[in-house]
């Protein structure tokens, strides 16, 4: 959800900006601009759409300097438009600021401001930053002191960044809420929402916390203060992460990409927490605290979107293989709710970006009730992870693509292995039998090899539902969280309306969609469940529904009932789950590419909803 590139350095700052925010892409947004500090003088370019409308911008109207601050707009105040776009300046366009976030009190801050004759030209609330800023250096004439009074001031979750053209070899900054790093080079230096915005220029990075603030400098060095005006040494890390894993590498888009890393994805997390032959489970990140997990009885999952549904297959892991009572939470309803827990009680935060505002405050109600949090995140630096008591790696790697693909098999399959590895604390899953499940498990990435190969197959089917207006997904238990994700994810990219179902609750009033012209996906893979999956099958059928069906090989059944049909390859029905998405984001990939729909980009989504 919007995106900030900072520079100060030797390169010029335009083509710098631009890279860093074509890296932010994957972010969501609807407008972009940048500032440049050249020569005394703010300079600002701003557009609505892509980043090409911006780029020809500038190509008409161009730029120079070392110093600059770039943004992505993902709309929350203001609808996209050019006036609304980042930057925001003063009236004396001295001052240029970018911002991510929502300033909460900026209605009470535009009227005090109105009143002191500052003029605004958006409806944003970012704009009162700036005139904040110019109001507070009329009183505190130091722009640090002015920076600090106005961050004293806003309420919210925000991070900030700002040019001031009376200290012209500094970028100012500040984070409560909305992620912010440091990047740091020889020579050079970097701010930014993520980390691939500044692959491969910078070598080390830190991540801004809450409450700091500073600048950064030419020099490629940073002055940083905590929330109480106290200067802190920030200690750097390097960054692994290289150029190819931001890059499409071949691939027409960085879903499909992500989609085809999925068995190595897959791979790295058995390599790493099933490394030996004995059926034990490792969580080197030090997620568990034996003592403690032996009298654990009870687990919320909170969560959000597509890590939503891994909660619920997750849960669905947890009482099978742990005998753990397990409840999944919509983290945007767990926090009003009030749930009733005790010291027996675990609370389980997924997130892929691991900044999700709504988790996030799921995870301040948990620790409010004294409530232990593990988190499942994708960023092991991220606030989740850092708010919670311990986290889990999802080791996905980068996931550029807005709908989530291989973050998602991430968490399915670090829930069944701590569901396993949490049998193994209790003693309710001996060691033949974890050992068995775990050779499994070792299966995976082959079966996923073997299901993506059929990718040809399901491009074909797409050009038959370019112009259809309804889908419907139906499975049951471990695959009818498949069926809410497969919809989803149909939604998101292709913007065809989907709707997923359990199919025991099909008759109870979803078979009046059926017609001739809505698909229905049926998951019908061998399980306990089979034979009723069958009969969800032959209810659309008679009703003239078209069915597209995904079934175990060597299913003879199936395939003569349904108009198109995968064979899936023979697997636990515990790896289902992650098998069976596969197909299904294909689906909605092929689909989003033959309606002409942009997949690594969705209409009004975001990557990282940090905003309620």
């Amino acid at each position: 959800m919007c995106g900030i590139v900072a520079y100060m350095g030797p390169k010029a700052v335009e083509s710098v900006l631009l890279v860093g925010l074509t890296r932010l892409e994957y972010r969501g947004y609807d407008s972009a601009g940048i500032a440049v500090l050249n020569r005394g003088e703010i300079q600002t370019r701003k557009e609505q759409g892509k980043i090409k409308d911006l780029e020809n911008l500038l190509q008409a109207h161009p730029v120079e300097g070392n110093i600059g601050i770039g943004h992505t707009r993902w709309a929350t105040h203001g609808e996209p438009n050019r006036k609304n776009a980042h930057p925001h300046i003063d009236n004396s366009r001295k001052i240029a600021v970018v911002h991510n976030g929502i300033i909460e009190n900026h209605y009470e801050l535009r009227r005090e401001l109105i009143k002191e004759g500052y003029v605004f030209h958006s409806e944003t609330d970012t704009e009162v930053i700036a005139h904040l800023l110019a109001d507070k250096l009329k009183q505190h004439p130091q722009i640090e002191d002015a920076f600090y009074q106005t961050i004293l001031k806003i309420q919210g979750r925000y991070s900030i960044v700002f040019l001031y053209d009376g200290a012209p070899h500094r970028v100012f900054f500040a984070r409560d809420g909305s992620p912010l790093i440091y990047g740091h080079a020889s020579g050079e230096s970097f701010l930014a929402s993520d980390i691939p915005a500044i692959v491969p220029l910078a070598s080390h990075y830190y991540t801004i916390h809450n409450g700091e603030w500073g600048w950064i400098t030419e020099s490629g060095e940073m002055q940083l203060f905590n929330s109480k005006n106290t200067a802190i040494s920030p200690k750097l890390e390097r960054i692994d992460i290289e150029v190819n894993q931001v890059e499409k590498n071949g691939y027409d888009h960085f879903m499909l990409k992500e989609i085809y890393e999925q068995p190595d994805v897959m791979r790295r997390i058995i390599q790493t927490r099933l490394n030996g032959s004995d059926g034990k489970v490792l969580f080197p990140e030090k997620a568990a605290d034996n003592q403690f997990l032996g009298s654990l009885s009870r687990i919320f999952i909170t969560s959000a979107g597509t890590s939503w549904h891994a909660g619920l297959v997750g849960k669905m892991y947890l009482e099978h293989l742990a005998k753990i009572t397990t409840e999944v939470d919509l983290a945007s309803e767990f926090r009003y709710r009030n749930p009733i827990a005790g010291g027996d009680t675990k609370v389980i935060a997924v997130s892929q970006s691991g900044e999700t505002a709504d988790t996030l405050a799921s995870i301040y109600q948990a620790k409010s009730k004294f409530i232990r949090v593990l988190s499942f995140v994708n960023n092991a630096n991220s606030a989740i992870a850092r708010e919670s008591d311990a986290y889990v790696d999802l080791m996905a790697g980068v996931e550029i693509g807005v709908a989530s693909t291989k973050a998602y098999t991430a968490e399915l399959l670090n829930l069944l292995l701590y569901a396993l590895f949490l049998s193994g604390i209790k003693w309710v899953i001996g060691k033949t039998e974890r050992q068995k499940i775990c050779d499994e498990i070792r299966l995976l990435p082959s079966l996923m090899e073997e299901t993506l190969r059929k990718s040809e197959v399901i491009k074909q089917w797409a050009q038959n539902f370019k112009e259809t207006k309804d889908f419907i997904f139906l499975g049951r238990a471990l695959d009818y969280p498949t069926a809410l994700e497969g919809a989803l994810k149909l939604k998101e990219i292709s913007y065809i309306h989907a709707s997923g179902y359990a199919g025991g609750e099909f008759k109870h009033g979803p078979i009046a969609l059926v017609t001739s012209d809505v698909p229905v996906v049926c998951i019908a893979v061998q399980s306990e469940i089979y034979e009723k999956m069958l009969s969800n099958i032959e209810e659309v059928k008679a009703r003239g529904g078209k069915i597209i069906a995904l079934y175990t090989e060597g299913d003879k059944t199936v395939p003569k009932l349904a108009d198109y049909s995968l064979p899936m390859p023979k697997a636990s029905p515990l790896l289902y789950p992650i098998l069976n998405s596969i197909p299904l984001q294909l689906l909605a990939y092929h689909v989003a590419v033959a309606r002409n729909c942009e997949p690594d980009q969705p209409r009004n989504l975001a990557k990282s909803v940090t905003v309620e």
